[in-house]
């Protein structure tokens, strides 16, 4: 198990003025690569403010560190600044892979991010500066997603023999071989069998719209977020689904409802989102679950899906709805006004 911190640096989103976005929305990106993040921490902006907490994630055990906000050339953007002086062997080819993807953003020339081998009392992480905004964050998440399972075992002392490859005849790299690795007798990590596992069941790069967000959680569902989650300038739809508590069932009367999820349903909405984002024609799809208790007329299911017409938005919301309902490891007990309950196996 990788164990990740993410950093959110912004003067406004630590005086509560701004609503942390990009925070989360690396948290949910880095878990669809099998990277636990444990802890997220929102702190204000200056080079000895993310110097302290950066050394701090380091002592308290994260293996990766992921900071957003603080990379451009603001008089308060001081976040390089800040990681500069940790940083033992800098990785500046991530550096460049990170502003290769973010190519067509406007401002990505003015970016500042570092990438590098922090070292902090004899303990060393990956550390990775990843621009404010959520394109910022995912192109990040991209580009070290498929390297942090061999940073992570190299950091641990590991030779990482490379595994067998499937290529086409061209030489062009397909996926890796997890099998065949073993067969072979290359050294396969338990974190690498288990990334294998969750990108050859939810592909990343190679989708049509971007899933910025899918998840189960047990904190309300705030549709806002989810909307400014996808919000695109080029989208000419938004549309959202609202899946809310009713008071009935079947013709009879519901007081409240208990969501118990199995501790892998996450990875189940992930998967499900980027299926229905792959060649969707959508611009980005956010959708969460609910499990705890709730009462009637809260929510239980949020999506929100954004693409340039309506006819590939309506399409991708409806598919990624049903088919949530229908794969969820999720069980729903159902509580009647005679003190009677009943259990569900489906959303």
């Amino acid at each position: 198990m990788i164990h990740a911190h993410v950093i959110t640096v912004s003067d406004r989103c630590f005086s509560g003025e701004r609503e942390d976005l990009s925070g989360p929305l690396a948290a949910a990106l880095l878990g669809g690569w099998s990277i636990t993040v444990s802890n997220t921490k929102v702190i204000p902006d200056g080079a000895d403010s993310v110097q302290s907490t950066i050394a701090e994630s380091v002592r308290e055990g994260a293996q990766v560190i992921l900071t957003t906000g603080g990379t451009g050339i603001s008089p308060r953007d001081e976040t390089p600044e800040g990681t500069l002086p940790l940083i033992t062997k800098r990785l500046d080819g991530i550096e460049s892979l990170i502003r290769q993807a973010a190519k067509n953003a406007p401002a990505a020339p003015l970016s500042r991010a570092l990438a590098g081998i922090v070292t902090v009392d004899g303990q060393d992480a990956f550390v990775v500066n990843a621009p404010g905004s959520r394109g910022g964050v995912t192109d990040t998440v991209n580009v070290i997603g498929p390297l942090l399972d061999h940073i992570v075992d190299q950091l641990n002392g590991g030779d990482h023999p490379v595994p067998h490859v499937a290529s086409d005849h061209g030489g062009h790299v397909d996926s890796l071989d997890i099998p065949a690795a073993h067969h072979h007798g290359a050294k396969v990590t338990p974190h690498a069998e288990a990334t294998y596992r969750t990108q050859h069941s939810s592909p990343h790069p190679d989708h049509d719209a971007d899933v910025v967000y899918a998840t189960v959680t047990e904190e309300d569902i705030d549709m806002q977020h989810l909307v400014d989650l996808v919000e695109r300038p080029e989208a000419g739809a938004v549309l959202t689904f609202k899946g809310v508590v009713r008071n009935h069932d079947s013709g009879r009367s519901v007081n409240s409802i208990d969501y118990e999820a199995h501790p892998d349903a996450d990875k189940v909405v992930a998967r499900v989102a980027h299926e229905v984002a792959k060649n969707s024609g959508c611009l980005a799809i956010a959708v969460v679950h609910r499990s705890g208790h709730l009462e009637i007329g809260d929510l239980a299911l949020g999506a929100a899906v954004s693409a340039a017409h309506r006819v590939e938005a309506f399409k991708a919301l409806n598919e990624v709805v049903e088919q949530v309902k229908l794969q969820l490891p999720v069980w729903k007990k159902q509580q009647f006004p005679d003190g009677s309950h009943e259990w569900t196996g489906s959303a």
